[in-house]
């Protein structure tokens, strides 16, 4: 197997497998979009609000609600 492997020459090194410098550059462009539109993503994603600050505002919104209907309660109730 070693010798198989010590066979193998560097894609680099492989005139198939070189890229012109058009084709690098094209690469070197998509590979730079590609993380553009991932930092894109990233910043989009950290702007969602978690678990807890969901769960945290439906405990309010329950509680405020509750309030409301004790306090309407006891208004009616005199």
């Amino acid at each position: 197997m070693s010798s198989r492997l010590s066979a193998m020459r560097e894609p680099a090194d492989d005139p198939e497998h070189r890229l012109t410098l058009r084709q690098a550059d094209q690469a070197r462009a998509d590979l730079y979009a590609t993380a553009d539109e991932l930092e894109f993503l990233k910043v989009q994603r950290a702007a969602f609000p978690d678990r807890a600050y969901v769960s945290r505002l439906a405990l309010m919104a329950t509680g405020s609600v509750w309030a409301l209907i004790v306090a309407v309660a006891m208004i009616l109730a005199r």
